[in-house]
């Protein structure tokens, strides 16, 4: 369920059921309750565009404002006066001015590291499961075997 965000809005309700019907044959009586719950709030009371990310992946997570965070508190191994602190941050701020001039008239060119995150491997996999969903919708297969695909994304985001 806390991967309902990603999987296509629109086999939402159906993997819903199909996970409720495995939790009743299962005797699964508090995921149960948990699933009316998930239901009465989710489901009806709020809308799903409002909370699933299936088309826009990229923007679930706050890693920027954190990236500067941690680059902070390296900067400042103890906490500084109030007039090292200003000191550090117009520093900063003018090496972020000279930067971006740089790169603007083609002086400066960072590699920029690719490094893999949660949300690059969320995204990947999403992907791969829209082709996927794509090639069983041009073969005309039924719709639960969409259902079924997007149920197998669930377990898998949820490894």
């Amino acid at each position: 369920i806390t991967n309902f965000p990603f999987i296509n809005p629109e086999y939402i309700f159906d993997i819903y059921n199909y996970i409720r019907i495995i939790c009743q044959i299962y005797n699964y009586f508090h995921f149960l309750n948990f699933l009316d719950y998930f239901n009465k709030t989710y489901l009806y009371k709020y809308d799903i565009q409002y909370w699933n990310y299936y088309n826009d992946i990229n923007h679930i997570t706050n890693n920027a404002s954190e990236s500067f965070n941690n680059y902070l508190k390296k900067l400042f191994y103890k906490k500084p006066s109030f007039y090292e602190l200003i000191y550090h941050l117009k520093r900063e701020e003018s090496l972020s001015y000279y930067n971006y001039k740089r790169k603007i008239e083609g002086v400066w060119k960072k590699k920029k590291r690719r490094i893999l995150t949660k949300t690059d491997e969320i995204n990947d996999l999403i992907k791969k499961y829209k082709k996927k969903e794509f090639e069983l919708i041009d073969k005309k297969c039924d719709k639960n075997d969409i259902i079924d695909l997007w149920y197998k994304c669930l377990l898998e985001l949820n490894e």
